[in-house]
């Protein structure tokens, strides 16, 4: 092992030697310069010295020549080795010769060649070389250095030039600007970019006022300028406007400059001008909000034509289901009718009723899909009403809880104070029991069910959240369409926020559908209201099956099997039923049968002359006539705001039972008595 003094300017090359000469087992000595080096040479007579030529001070030609004139023999003698990256072997060859230098390395070259010419320099021992006078070495020092400042010169002009002919051509504005905020150097594209000429911008702080950032911005340029900033480099996104008014969108990016001893010269600016790129941004938006318009209206449109098939076909089908569940009835009251009397025996009453229950449970069951149907159509019969959200909630936890499942754990997050909402009261206690079903079935190990009520902007919201797994973007999107369903029961699959929708929709609401990985949320969204929106009246309650008074009714329905099945249950309760298939024959049977007539039973949607438009005539002629509209499809009594056209009126909704008919053509009768 040996002693091997190592002297370099840079810490990072002596890091590197003495990681490469510790593989070798040789100690490192370190020094930073030429006047460090001859220091340590005394103090620790180094076996050979590695050092760099070109270096501060004593540079390493200077360092041997000072060195082998050094009285300490030890010290002078020491073989030292140029390992360098600046000089070139040819240039430096000479007068390292003359004072005694055992070998130039070169830096590029294979690392084992250094360590080769230390092994050399250790086998061939001290070195014996006279000294090269001081005239001698001075003349030949310059001659060196000459000839490498004048090669560094030119390789500074080239580098210069260079720079000057990409600053010109580049399509960035760059500035070079010093601590004082001055511009030492503008490119012409800076010019062009500012639209101030360069002669305005060099060597002045034109350029900050010209650029027109908020006063705190410039305020951090220029403490970033002088090392009073955080971080080293700033960058916005700014806009310009030119004298001649046009605007234009500009990327602006300073960076901290430094000097070889890390020392703070100022920054470099570089200002981008991206107007064409914004403009072109723009437009992709433009067109991408267009487009997602254009496939909300298709959305919308295909939604809307499913909602008019959807409630055509729900409103046919009602009166189909009537006429099917009405005969059924009276089927069943005939037979039990004969029962009574003896006239039918005991095991075929029993056998008809059992097949004629199949027949009812199947109508109810279809019953129930022409309300989805309907209200997915927004067509359903309601009673808008003054709904207050917190307490309909309330009442309904204990069926909301049920309908989450015993796995699942249901809360309630109220707000209080909250404003009134129009809805009708039975059907949004629907929507809700369909969506925390919903969210129940999407937690089959259990989870939570949160509803929360607020107010935003002018609405009440309701929003249903829960911790399942989601729904991914393409069942998002058609979640709402009617039978469109991830589930794999059947019954009225498919229907439930296709339902929901509509009786949203119908009360002038929007549904909102979220989902994340850690569950969906489905908000409902309902106008405020102030002041007072009458309540719906109270339903009526099933009529005994005594006769009644023997009032004459005009039934107007223009489905005969609808007409009839009707007739017969208001007959069998007593009542003398004129029936008449149009409004025409309603009005001839009006006309001639005068004050005999007590109430006007008409549908509502006919051909021709509809039940609105009868019974503003009928009323008309007779004003103390009691009328009661028959309808399940809400188009000719409901506008699009869910507001009754009918104000006051008695509606009875498709399909209904005989008890249902008979009570609410009862209770028609007594308030028409009371008033």
């Amino acid at each position: 092992m040996a002693t091997v003094m190592v002297v370099d300017d840079v810490a990072a090359n002596r890091e590197i030697v003495r990681m490469l000469l510790g593989f070798r087992g040789h100690d490192v000595i370190e020094a930073h310069d030429g006047a460090d080096a001859l220091r340590l040479a005394h103090a620790h007579h180094p076996d050979v010295v590695v050092s760099d030529v070109l270096m501060p001070g004593i540079d390493g030609l200077e360092l041997v020549h000072r060195l082998r004139a050094d009285p300490d023999r030890e010290a002078a003698q020491a073989p030292v080795i140029f390992y360098t990256a600046n000089y070139l072997e040819p240039e430096t060859r000479p007068i390292a010769e003359a004072c005694g230098v055992s070998q130039v390395v070169l830096r590029s070259q294979d690392p084992d060649a250094l360590l080769d010419a230390i092994d050399t320099a250790l086998a061939a021992g001290p070195v014996d070389v006279s000294v090269t006078t001081d005239e001698v070495f001075a003349q030949a020092h310059l001659q060196t250095v000459n000839a490498k400042l004048v090669e560094k010169v030119r390789a500074l002009h080239d580098t210069e030039r260079l720079f000057e002919a990409m600053a010109v051509a580049s399509p960035v504005g760059i500035g070079i600007i010093n601590r004082r905020g001055s511009a030492d150097y503008v490119n012409p594209r800076l010019a062009e970019i500012l639209q101030l000429p360069m002669d305005q911008l060099a060597d002045s702080p034109a350029w900050l006022s010209r650029l027109g950032l908020a006063a705190r911005d410039e305020a951090a340029v220029l403490a970033l300028l002088r090392g009073d900033g955080a971080g080293d480099e700033l960058r916005y996104n700014h806009r310009i406007t030119w004298r001649d008014g046009t605007a234009r969108s500009l990327r602006i990016h300073l960076r901290q400059t430094h000097d070889e001893d890390e020392g703070l010269t100022g920054g470099v600016l570089m200002v981008d001008d991206v107007t064409d790129v914004t403009l072109a941004e723009e437009r992709l938006r433009e067109e991408s909000q267009r487009r997602q318009d254009e496939a909300r209206h298709r959305d919308a449109e295909r939604l809307d034509s499913l909602r008019r098939m959807a409630g055509g076909t729900a409103h046919d089908f009602n009166n189909i289901l009537g006429a099917i569940l009405g005969y059924t009835n009276l089927a069943i009251e005939s037979i039990n009718d004969g029962r009574d009397d003896g006239s039918i025996p005991a095991e075929t009453v029993e056998s008809l009723l059992g097949d004629l229950a199949q027949v009812v449970k199947g109508g109810e069951r279809a019953k129930a899909l022409t309300q989805h149907m309907l209200a997915f159509g927004r067509r359903e019969v309601n009673q808008p009403a003054a709904v207050k959200v917190n307490a309909l909630l309330e009442e309904c936890q204990e069926s909301l809880r049920a309908a989450a499942g015993p796995e699942c754990e249901v809360r309630f997050v109220l707000r209080a104070d909250l404003p009134e909402v129009k809805a009708d009261p039975v059907q949004l206690a629907r929507a809700l029991d369909n969506l925390v079903r919903n969210s129940g079935e999407a937690m089959p190990d259990g989870g939570r069910v949160t509803v929360t009520t607020a107010t935003e902007g002018g609405n009440v919201t309701i929003e249903v959240r829960d911790t399942g797994s989601g729904m991914t973007p393409d069942v998002l999107e058609r979640a709402c369409e009617p039978f469109f369903s991830t589930k794999s029961t059947t019954g009225t699959v498919g229907l439930g926020l296709s339902t929901v929708h509509g009786i949203v929709s119908q009360a002038g609401g929007q549904l909102a559908l979220r989902s994340s990985g850690t569950g969906a949320s489905v908000t409902i969204s309902l106008p405020a209201v102030a002041g007072t929106v009458p309540a719906p009246p109270p339903p009526p309650q099933p009529a005994p099956r005594e006769r009644g008074g023997g009032e004459t009714l005009l039934l107007v329905d223009d489905e005969d099997a609808v007409l009839q099945v009707t007739a017969r249950m208001l007959g069998g309760a007593g009542y003398r039923v004129l029936t008449a298939p149009d409004a025409a024959e309603a009005l001839r049977l009006l006309e001639r049968h005068g004050g005999e007539i007590a109430a006007l039973v008409t549908d509502v949607v006919m051909p021709g002359m509809d039940g609105r438009q009868l019974a503003r005539i009928a009323s008309g002629r007779r004003p103390d006539l009691c009328v009661v509209f028959v309808s399940g499809y809400a188009e000719s009594l409901f506008d699009e705001k869910g507001n009754n056209l009918e104000p006051g009126s008695t509606i009875l909704a498709k399909p209904f039972d005989r008890e249902r008919l008979v009570s609410t053509v009862r209770t028609a009768l007594s308030l028409t008595r009371q008033s």
